[in-house]
């Protein structure tokens, strides 16, 4: 895990939640935020087109975690975490923006347990 941020999220014209992830425009629809807060289903990550003409294309997803207590943004093989209640401020206009970090990957590099690497385990 990073110690820098991966991203923020700021609340937006349109009702529409605005994702920053590493400099990429994100966003998530307003018609999707009732479903992800209230109904803890999974909605869309959409990522702007280029040009505004453009139609947007799905890029992840946003989920609750099991817990219900941090909302999960996943895109591609990254994933990455933020508390609800700072994600609800920002979505409801409670908050400007919000930052959110990079959650580790479960899968082991082989450099930290490979022997034959350097690693400790043998």
């Amino acid at each position: 895990m990073t110690a820098f941020a991966g991203g923020q999220i700021m609340c937006g014209g349109e009702g529409r939640v605005h994702v920053r992830i590493w400099g990429e425009p994100h966003y998530i629809c307003p018609e999707d935020l009732g479903m992800l807060l209230f109904v803890g289903d999974r909605v869309s990550l959409f990522k702007k087109g280029p040009t505004p003409h453009e139609s947007p294309q799905i890029s992840g997803s946003v989920y609750l975690s099991p817990s219900g207590r941090a909302v999960i943004i996943a895109t591609g093989r990254q994933r990455y975490m933020l508390p609800r209640d700072k994600f609800l401020a920002v979505a409801l206009g409670e908050d400007v923006s919000c930052i959110f970090f990079e959650v580790p990957s479960d899968e082991t590099e082989i450099e930290i347990i490979s022997p034959s690497k350097g690693g400790v385990a043998s």
